[in-house]
């Protein structure tokens, strides 16, 4: 039997601006400290071997946190992650039978109301998503972010300005695109192809870099959207250092012109990408069809 020895008081991570893993592990801190997150239990077994034991709260639930491509974040916000949110296990949708258990609304509802507020004691300010429901999604989602001192939140669009009445795919209902309905990645994707950019896996060694499109939680669409993807832009491999700055110069508005031919929209962060970063990051949405 293992015998437990007491766990240090964690230490508060560090936050650099540059380091957006910093953030996620800030806010996963505090997450902990307000009895909302999953920690570890550690101690020693009897024939001395360290062992883990991880924790999660009781009966209300386990809050996660998780990167967030600056492209996405509020206008000024200086730090900004998603907060996933799943329900305590005897809340959580019968896959089997695809029912919710008595309650569970319930349960959806406090916890979405205790942790907003619980994160807003903190600081953060807190967007719960409009699209989260135990009908569609196994859990909640939050924006979490902070705003510089003095600098007021954003203001939330009111619900006439989305462009999507529901949650996409996949979820509980909808698991995947329908046709002739295309997955945000694919209209991405098309529209590189008519310009005859391929994704990085078909073409690892363009002289353009490499470009990945993903999905991105449909809670940081631009409203006016009815697909949004998270594309990442990464320098080509044979770019030598003296020439990197000429490089991204090069490639990124060749880039957004691929994207913008293709009836495309591009959000990005306020600062410039360069070649300190590593990569360049964009949330790239359509707009619907006219009627």
């Amino acid at each position: 039997m293992a015998a437990q020895q007491p766990t240090p008081a964690p230490t508060e991570p560090v936050y650099d601006p540059a380091d957006p893993h910093s953030g996620r592990a800030l806010v996963n801190y505090h997450l902990v400290q307000l009895g909302l997150g999953e920690s570890w239990v550690h101690g020693v077994s009897e024939n001395g071997q360290r062992t883990a034991r991880h924790v999660l709260p009781e009966d209300i639930g386990v809050c996660r946190a998780y990167v967030l491509t600056e492209a996405a974040w509020p206008n000024g916000a200086e730090l900004c992650v998603t907060v996933d949110w799943s329900p305590d296990a005897s809340m959580r949708r019968g896959y089997q039978k695809r029912t919710l258990p008595a309650g569970a609304l319930e349960h959806w509802r406090e916890r979405i109301v205790a942790t907003a507020r619980a994160l807003e004691s903190l600081g953060y300010v807190v967007e719960p998503s409009r699209w989260s429901s135990p009908h569609h999604h196994p859990g909640a989602e939050f924006l979490v972010y902070r705003m510089p001192d003095g600098v007021p939140p954003r203001e939330t669009p009111a619900d006439t300005a989305w462009a999507l009445s529901g949650p996409v795919p996949p979820n509980h209902q909808e698991t995947s695109w329908r046709y002739p309905d295309r997955s945000p990645e694919d209209v991405v994707n098309h529209a590189l192809r008519k310009v005859g950019w391929r994704s990085w896996e078909e073409d690892r060694s363009s002289r353009f870099g490499r470009v990945g499109v993903r999905p991105i939680t449909q809670m940081v669409w631009p409203p006016e959207a009815d697909r949004c993807a998270w594309v990442t832009w990464w320098p080509a491999a044979v770019v030598l250092p003296d020439g990197a700055a000429d490089h991204w110069r090069q490639c990124i508005p060749r880039l957004r012109r691929a994207l913008s031919d293709g009836g495309l929209h591009i959000r990005t962060r306020a600062r410039p990408w360069g070649p300190e970063d590593g990569a360049a990051e964009f949330l790239v949405y359509r707009l619907p069809s006219p009627n």
